[in-house]
Formats: C-alpha cells, structure tokens, sequence
C-alpha cells in the first residue's frame, strides 16, 4: 500500500489526470472498490444515488449534468490529494446539496453520520444574511471554511479539490467570473494547500491562476519551458545519468527524476533581464533514497565531487517547513559540452556567476508528505486514527496554532490576512514610484498591493502601471522585482512613466 502511494505520486509528474472522462463514475467506483469495505461502499453508493438525485434538474456551464463536478471532486480528492476514507467520500459527492439544493444538516446526520454532516456543512456557504458587498459575503465564508478546519483538516483538502475541478473547467465561464476566480483562488486557495502542504494542488492552482490572470506572460513561459526542455535534453539526460552512476558507484538504492520549476514560480522569478537558462536552480533532480542515513552518505559524496553552492543550500530535514515539508537542497554548477565533447559548468552572460542547478534529497515518507501533505499523515501512521492526527496538527503546525489564536477576530478581511497570508514565509519585493519598497506574500496582485500602501487606494485605484506597461485589471499578480504604479480616477495617466528606484 506504501508503495503503491509513492508510485502514484511519481506518476503524477509524467502522467496527466483523467479528465473529461465519458464516465467518471465508473472511474471513481472502480477506484474506491480497491479501498474500502463492502459496508463502505454502500454508504459511498447512497451518497451518489442521494446527489445525483438533488442535482437532477441543474447543469454546470458545460452543458454536462451537474453530478459530474461533484463525482469529479471526489475522484480528485482520492486520487490526487490522497484524500482516501469513505466520508470524505461521501462528503464531496455531497458538498453542493445544502448549498444548491434542499439538503439539510439534521437530513445529514440523520441519513448518513456526524462526520460526513460536519464536513459538508464546513465547505457550504452562507448566502442568507445580510451583507455590505459580495466581497465582505466570500471573506465571512472563508473564515467559516477555515475555521472548520479546526474540526477537520480534511475540510480543506475538500475544498482544494472543488477549487482544482472547478479551475480546470474555468473556459466555460465568462471572462470577469474566470479572472476574479483566479484572483480569488491565487490569494487564497495557493496560501492554503501551501500551508496544509498540498504542493500538488497548489502549483496546478498557480498556474491555472496565471493562465487567465495574465494569458499572455503565461502563453511565454510554457513556450520557453517547452524549447529549453527539447534544446536542452541532451545536458539533463548528462546529469542524470552522471547522478545515477554516483548511485550505483555508491550502493545508494534512489529514484531520480528531473523537473523544471512550475510556470508560476517561473513567472515569479522571471525578469526582463532574464533569459530562461540563467534563472537559478531551474532545473531540479529529485532523489528519493530509502533513509535519512543514505541522504547523509549521498550528501558528503556531493560535497567531495561537486562544487557545492552554499548560497543556495537549504536543510529542510533539520528545519522542516511549518507545512512538515522535509528535503535536504544542494546547489551544484550546470553542466554543458564544449566544443571538444568535454564537460565543463554553465556560466551566465550577465553576471558572470556560475548557473546553478538544485540536487533536492528525500526519503520516501518525506515524498509523500512534500507531496500531499497532511493528507499523507494517515499512509504514514496508519495505526493513527483521524481525530489523533487531528489533535496532532492542533498542537504542531503553525497554520493550525494561528487559526486558533485568530479564532475571535470577527472582521473577516483581518481573520484571512492574519491567518493565511501573513503566515507565508515566501515574499516578493515591490518597488513604488517613490522608491519605496513593499514586502507581500508571494500571491499577491495590484489590489494587494494597493491596500498595503493604503485601504482607501484600493477603492480608488482604476488601474496601474507595471514595468512602465499599462495593465487595467487589478487582479494582476505581481512579481519580485515589480516596479509599480497604481492608478487612480483623479491621477493624469503618463504612457510609460520612468521610476527611479532603489533596492534594499
């Protein structure tokens, strides 16, 4: 079964999901006949018949039957968040029928248990109470969600999955709904499966936020991704090959495979003084070996043949990430061929320093976690039951503790940046017209950025200039480096002003 876990996360990053399938059902049930009982299967069962029902007269904006997005956010949650006991499968197939239909918690209880009650009612939103905008409605949501999580943290790997579902069929909607989904979805949904340690989800979000955010820089950055994995492919196969012979040599028993970073991360470090080449520790090799003694071996041995940059050395496994993420990175030089055949390390044109590419050394319970999260804790302790890991991650991770601390702040806007966006330790520098710098979380967009300088700006801003290119759409995400104007009704609009700005 352990095995079977870490095969399947493998095969994530080479293998594309199941999408648009002509019958997910059948998809979903044969899935879960590998995993639960008889009487599980029967409550799983009941949960379908019980939505398919409620859902019977309602479409999404495909034209498809409303079930299939329900059906979809469970296959999801099981097969690619690891999400894999029978009522969160219930749960998902029922996360829309109090809120779209006449499905009630006492219905809930009374029809299927507690659990599965509290879960739907975790991810359902409230629509009947008075509000002073849309925004202030989704902000209190939000806080409910987040506070449900305090019951189960099963509630956002939940809502993780509808958001993934949910952004993977955005083309259907109109363009305002698929940028304010984005937005909503790179300042929230991102934050959260980085915290919960979803990283998965989080890095299929942020590129499906960019997608729509910013088409254009988004259209760029998979093209470049593409032409420098076929230019290139000769160097990476070089290396990994060179890696694994160290393996071998060694008696290191490993898995090695290369990735390059995700599009948004990419987009985040991308410059115009930046080719793609030359972005540090572009290219990663992940090597999972079978324990933490292997990783020290593979790490001297690194060291003794490699030029090691220290800069860019991180020790996760002495200080894991709030999210329990745990790698051991090392930065070596890049390889390329000379002319004569030879090897010798890539240098970049601008700066003259050597390009680095990161080495990231895990064990395989240290995989899964990097790689579903707190959803990985049940394969990794499976003589633990739900309510322990749950009273675990009350009393260990960060995200949790803060959520109880913030539990009495009632203003919904303070709860979420308290909560979710302070807590990112990942920030990106912006740089206004009077020099002055503004630290953000790494998600973050002109609208952001514009409340930051001041809450009144937000209101009265129409617009901004980034990089001296006009941009009219507030949900723009920023980037490190950004030079930024923000526009306001009131402001003479200058093409292309100039900005005079340091750096700290």
């Amino acid at each position: 079964m352990f095995e079977d876990k870490i095969i399947g996360a493998l095969n994530y990053f080479t293998k594309r999901k199941v999408e648009h399938h002509t019958d997910i059902y059948t998809e979903l049930m044969n899935e879960c006949k590998k995993k639960f009982t008889k009487e599980e299967m029967r409550l799983i069962n009941k949960a379908y018949e019980t939505a398919k029902y409620l859902h019977r007269n309602q479409k999404r904006n495909s034209g498809e039957p409303y079930i299939i997005h329900p059906l979809y956010v469970a296959y999801i949650a099981l097969k690619e968040l690891d999400l894999h006991d029978a009522n969160s499968i219930c749960a998902e197939l029922l996360h829309d029928t109090v809120e779209d239909c006449k499905m009630t918690e006492k219905l809930l209880i009374k029809h299927f248990n507690q659990d599965i009650a509290d879960l739907v009612m975790g991810v359902t939103k409230i629509t009947n109470l008075n509000f002073n905008s849309k925004e202030e409605q989704e902000a209190y949501n939000y806080r409910l969600l987040l506070l449900a999580v305090l019951k189960s943290y099963r509630t956002i790997l939940i809502k993780l999955a509808d958001r993934l579902h949910n952004m993977r069929t955005l083309e259907y909607k109109e363009e305002p709904k698929r940028i304010a989904k984005s937005a909503e979805t790179l300042r929230l949904f991102v934050p959260l499966a980085d915290h919960v340690g979803a990283y998965i989800a989080r890095d299929e979000l942020a590129d499906l936020s960019l997608k729509y955010l910013n088409e254009e820089e988004y259209k760029e950055i998979v093209g470049m991704r593409k032409d420098y994995s076929i230019k290139h492919q000769k160097e990476i196969e070089c290396e990994l090959n060179l890696l694994q012979a160290i393996l071998q040599e060694e008696k290191i028993e490993g898995n090695i495979r290369a990735s390059l970073k995700s599009n948004f991360s990419l987009y985040q470090q991308f410059t115009d003084h930046h080719k793609i080449s030359e972005i540090p520790n572009l290219i990663r090799y992940s090597i999972m070996v079978k324990n933490k003694e292997d990783i020290e071996k593979l790490q001297q041995i690194i060291k003794n043949r490699f030029k090691v940059l220290e800069e860019y050395t991180k020790d996760y496994i002495k200080n894991p990430k709030p999210n329990g993420y745990q790698a051991l990175h090392l930065s070596i030089p890049h390889i390329k061929f000379n002319q004569e055949g030879s090897l010798e390390y890539k240098v970049s044109r601008l700066t003259g320093k050597i390009i680095p590419i990161q080495i990231q050394i895990y064990t395989e319970e240290m995989f899964l976690i990097n790689s579903y999260g707190f959803a990985a804790l049940l394969d990794i302790y499976p003589n633990k039951t739900l309510a322990e890991i749950q009273q675990e991650l009350l009393q260990t991770s960060p995200f949790f503790k803060a959520l109880q601390e913030n539990r009495k702040v009632e203003n919904p806007f303070l709860f979420l940046e308290k909560t979710v966006r302070d807590l990112l330790s990942e920030k990106i520098h912006v740089y206004v017209a009077n020099g002055a710098v503004y630290c953000l979380p790494q998600a973050s967009t002109i609208e952001d950025l514009a409340d930051k300088i001041h809450s009144k700006l937000k209101d009265e801003a129409t617009g901004a200039t980034v990089n001296g290119i006009e941009v009219d759409n507030l949900d723009f995400p920023l980037k490190d480096g950004d030079r930024v104007v923000i526009l306001t009704k009131d402001m003479e609009i200058k093409q292309n002003p100039t900005l005079t700005l340091k750096k700290d």
